[in-house]
């Protein structure tokens, strides 16, 4: 069982991401497979708390709802870092909590290594 931050440490480490992009096809999930898509959107909606938008205001989130039913590919998830490294993640159909397990390690890395080199995002 993954181990997720406390919500401080969450909120710090969103600071690290400036940008994601979403992308799914809502048709497919209810027509191929209900559970299409879920972990994504749930993830857009949490991006989009005031939590979230308080600790990083120039994070630029985006969703592309398509319906490209021949494409029978699952929902694509693109986050870029502050250090200029993305993650894409296609085809993704997990839960929520594992989507934000790998942001988080890969934002903790990140702030780790600024850490090293004395670097802040301040």
């Amino acid at each position: 069982m993954p181990h997720w931050p406390p919500k401080t440490v969450a909120t710090r480490l969103i600071r690290y991401v400036t940008q994601v992009h979403i992308a799914y096809n809502p048709y497919l999930a209810n027509a191929v497979n209900p559970k299409h898509a879920r972990g994504a959107k749930e993830f857009y909606v949490r991006l989009q708390s005031k939590r979230v938008t308080d600790s990083n205001p120039k994070l630029k989130l985006s969703c592309d709802v398509h319906n490209r039913l021949s494409s029978g590919e699952g929902a694509k998830v693109d986050i870029t870092f502050v250090d200029g490294t993305s993650m894409n993640l296609s085809n993704f159909e997990g839960k929520v909590n594992d989507l934000e397990d790998e942001l988080y390690q890969r934002a903790s890395e990140i702030e780790y290594a600024m850490e090293v080199e004395g670097k802040s995002l301040d």
